[in-house]
């Protein structure tokens, strides 16, 4: 192969395998030239940037893959090579016929497992293969599809063989994923190479998802379908693909706790009350979905939805049970099943495999099984695996005899030697194994496969090439996939025609009372986190004072009152920094901002945070979720000394990232349900946070030392972010009477609990009020008392010293609104949370107000 620049220096297909890149002629691919020659002419250095660049783009967006069982990061963030892979435009149309074919295939065969069953009698597929699987759901024989439709949504993964030839390696047709990554992929590298995007003339993705879209609407035969994507939750290893493809069909992201089923029907649990759901776009598996008829120790269905789906009377796609053609024992039987149900012969045929529920294929499984890998139906866990041979001739023996007594429940495969294509590292391609994952949705014009898909490479070069080594869940690295059009290349968007007037809606926001209720936490936790932060600033500032030991002094004052009795710091270190020793309560500062494991600490509340927002990722634009994804912590190692040295200014960013957020989310949501309820859950635990602060720094006395005092009124106004509006108003005297007023009573102070109070009235008023308990209105009584005790509060009176020397009123009127808050809290849990399930999105510890109920 002649070296076409420093790109390609080095490249070298692997041995025994094709290439994509070079053809068997040790050429390169003609259809690769131009997008060789634009990478190239980038030069390495430009290519490095925008390695670095789409890799912050993931980050800051939050695309990420679980990764099940990884302790250390189950969260990884997507790994996206910047070197797409192409293929032409002959070769996509081969691929096309045979992808299209095929589900055209699957979706008759499974129509016919669930219905009159001809295949069966007709012996052109046993009825043994189909019972084995665990994907075959005997409640939905003769069950009724809108359309007669089981596979909406299809997917292939497939690999090249050495000898050129593409095969399938797997069906997808239970729940398949992918595609949404896809998008994504696409979105990122066509703005990383716009230029050479348009120059190579790439088919384009909208129009796959426009018509997959409307042909699911038109099946449901709904006017205006009201549609949902039903997810299994943020531990699912794909959650932000849920949430990015529900926000850009436009349907609602729900769990399981969101619906409802109600004389057959199903309904989405909103605020307002339950509403009508057309269509139910499917990403848990089949038998999670109903713990009634399915599997009873799922958590995640929807009690009576089989007998919806029954019925008809929703449209799930796919459909429930529709995963028993993916089962991969079916392969062997493809070819016949399509000359009997098609009439034509297979285009894209499977990777080597058999059955050892059939005789013939079991003794070719028992001949060959030095270079099978013999499996349960419907699993991958493997029985016997190629390459890892017996401990001795006995165990070979009885896993063969397994196969002559439980043959329906194997099948065997021979790993197929797939093909490398080019990966970018470091401004060189290198040739890994590849996978291709595509799609074929039904659309108003049959069947139509998606211009490109999903290509998955090995994370490292040399790395074995069988389709379990090359998968995400052992660190595989995504490509944008280019098919490269001989034409003019379709411009469809998603976005309207200007001819097509669309009618106006401004109809309030149907949310699902589990939205509302993560979104009132995500407020809760960020102001929660933003508090002790502010808190932590104001110590770490008062100790690093050139003031020296009345700065200490003041700060194990603070920590004494404040992180004591919340046991966030011990009691031995608040009492050494106040003899003027304060090592130890620096040591456990540090503790609380970076250790990881202290579960009373910054890290935990930045992660309650974070998962409360990863449940309602389809609500938050996408400026609000980098601001989110932004609240992290640096990891800081070395001497803690050292350490706290960079503690300020990492406490003073996470400082501005709140704000950022909070300034996202006030100015850019729309004034529905939505933003109410996380506006009411920050304007709620700032009123919580500032109660306790006033307590502890206030309520409690005073010390007796008039510049102790002065410095601890000052530390609280520090920290209820006041100080500056305080000097402005009482030039820098520090009295307990204004600040009493300040922080408690005056509603022109965006931090005191009177405003937040006020607010919260405001927004009472402004609730959907559709159910009895919501049309009770104990939630506005309680606001109300509280508002009406603040409002005919007396700083003068408030701050009087009694005879124990605290003040007395002022703490019974701070218990006062610590306990209706609580009971606002649950009050609000029971009115408009109360039909989604009380687990929590990940609580953190109380570090304010205790008497408050949890939510």
């Amino acid at each position: 192969m002649r070296i076409a620049s420093a790109l390609l220096e080095g490249y070298a297909p692997l041995p025994g395998a094709a290439d994509e890149l070079v053809g068997p002629d040790g050429e390169m691919r003609p259809y690769w030239r131009p997008l060789i020659d634009g990478l190239s002419a980038l030069g390495g250095d430009e290519l490095n940037r925008l390695e670095t660049t789409a890799l912050r783009m993931v980050r800051d967006n939050g695309i990420t893959y679980n990764v099940y069982g990884d302790p250390e990061e189950p969260q990884r963030p997507w790994q996206l090579d910047i070197a797409p892979l192409a293929i032409s435009a002959a070769e996509w149309r081969r691929l096309e016929a045979g992808l299209v074919q095929r589900a055209q295939l699957l979706d008759r065969v499974a129509s016919d497992i669930y219905g009159e069953q001809k295949l069966f009698r007709s012996g052109a597929l046993p009825a043994a293969l189909v019972s084995a699987s665990p994907h075959f759901l005997r409640p939905f024989h003769g069950a009724h599809q809108p359309g007669g439709t089981y596979v909406h949504l299809y997917a292939a993964d497939l690999g090249r063989l050495p000898d050129g030839e593409w095969v399938v390696l797997a069906d997808r047709t239970e729940a398949p994923a992918g595609a949404g990554y896809a998008l994504e992929n696409r979105i990122i590298i066509s703005q990383m190479l716009p230029e050479l995007f348009r120059d190579c003339h790439v088919e384009r993705l909208a129009e796959f998802f426009a018509g997959f879209r409307a042909k699911l609407f038109e099946l449901t035969g709904a006017v205006r379908p009201h549609a949902v994507l039903l997810t299994p939750g943020p531990a699912n290893e794909a959650y932000f693909e849920h949430a990015y493809l529900a926000r850009y069909l436009g349907f609602t992201l729900v769990e399981g706790d969101d619906l409802t089923v109600r004389d057959r029907h199903v309904y989405l649990k909103t605020l307002s009350g339950p509403q009508k759901i057309d269509l139910i776009l499917r990403r848990q598996d089949s038998d999670f979905c109903d713990p009634l008829e399915l599997r009873s120790d799922s958590a995640l269905g929807v009690p009576g939805l089989a007998d919806v789906g029954r019925a008809g009377n929703v449209l799930v796609a796919n459909a429930l049970g529709s995963g028993v053609v993916e089962t991969r024992a079916m392969m062997p039987y493809l070819p016949g099943l399509a000359r009997q149900v098609l009439g034509e012969d297979l285009k894209l045929r499977s990777v080597e495999t058999y059955w050892a529920g059939d005789p013939e294929q079991r003794q070719a499984i028992t001949d060959n099984s030095g270079r099978l890998a013999i499996l349960p139906v419907g699993r991958f866990a493997p029985l016997m695996q190629r390459g890892r041979s017996p401990v001795n001739p006995a165990d070979r023996t009885a896993a063969l005899s397994r196969l002559r007594l439980q043959g329906a429940r194997y099948w065997a495969e021979a790993p197929a030697r797939l093909s490398s294509a080019p990966v970018e590292e470091a401004a060189r391609l290198e040739p890994r194994a590849v996978t291709l994952r595509c799609f074929v949705a039904l659309t108003p014009d049959g069947y139509r496969a998606m211009p490109g898909g999903l290509a998955r490479v090995a994370d490292r070069a040399g790395a074995a090439a069988s389709m379990q080594a090359i998968s995400l869940q052992s660190g595989a690295v995504s490509k944008d996939v280019w098919v490269l059009s001989d034409g003019e290349v379709s411009q469809f968007s998603l976005l309207k025609s200007p001819e097509v007037r669309q009618e106006i809606r401004r109809i309030p926001d149907e949310i699902a009372s589990r939205a509302a209720d993560n979104l009132f936490w995500l407020g809760r936790y960020a102001e929660r986190a933003e508090d002790f932060v502010r808190t932590l600033r104001a110590l770490l500032t008062r100790l690093g004072e050139v003031s020296g030991f009345a700065g200490n002094a003041t700060a194990a004052d603070a920590a004494t009152r404040l992180l004591v009795p919340m046991e966030q710091i011990s009691k031995s270190a608040a009492e050494m920094a106040t003899a003027g020793e304060v090592v130890q309560l620096v040591s456990e500062l540090h503790s609380l901002i970076y250790d990881p494991r202290n579960h009373r600490g910054l890290r935990p509340m930045l992660q309650s945070a974070a998962r409360a927002a990863w449940r309602v990722r389809d609500r938050l634009s996408s400026d609000a979720w980098r601001a989110l994804n932004a609240l992290t912590l640096p990891t800081r190692k070395g001497e803690i000394e050292a350490v706290m040295g960079f503690a300020r200014g990492d406490l003073d960013d996470l400082i501005r990232t709140m704000a950022a957020f909070a300034g996202l989310a006030n100015e850019n949501m729309t004034r529905g349900p939505g933003w109410m309820f996380l506006d009411i859950g920050r304007r709620m635990e700032r009123a919580v946070n500032t109660t306790w602060l006033i307590e502890a720094m206030i309520a409690e006395g005073d010390s007796p030392d008039e510049r102790a005092r002065a410095d601890a009124l000052a530390l609280t106004l520090d920290i209820a972010d006041s100080f500056m509006t305080y000097r402005a108003r009482y030039m820098g005297v520090f009295e307990a009477a204004p600040v009493i007023d300040l922080l408690v009573l005056d509603e022109t102070n965006p931090r005191s609990i009177a405003h937040q109070i006020a607010t919260l009235k405001r927004h009472a008023v402004a609730l959907p009020r559709s159910t009895p308990a919501q049309v009770r209105g104990r939630d506005k009584e309680l606001i109300e008392a509280v508002y009406a005790r603040l409002r005919s509060g007396d700083a003068g009176e408030l701050a009087k010293l009694d005879r124990k020397k605290a003040r007395g009123e002022l703490r019974k009127l701070v218990g006062l609104i610590q306990d209706r808050l609580a009971d606002l809290s649950n009050e609000y849990g029971e009115s408009y949370f109360r039909l989604v399930s009380r687990r929590r999105s990940g609580a953190a510890p109380r570090t304010r107000a205790p008497k408050e109920g949890a939510g």
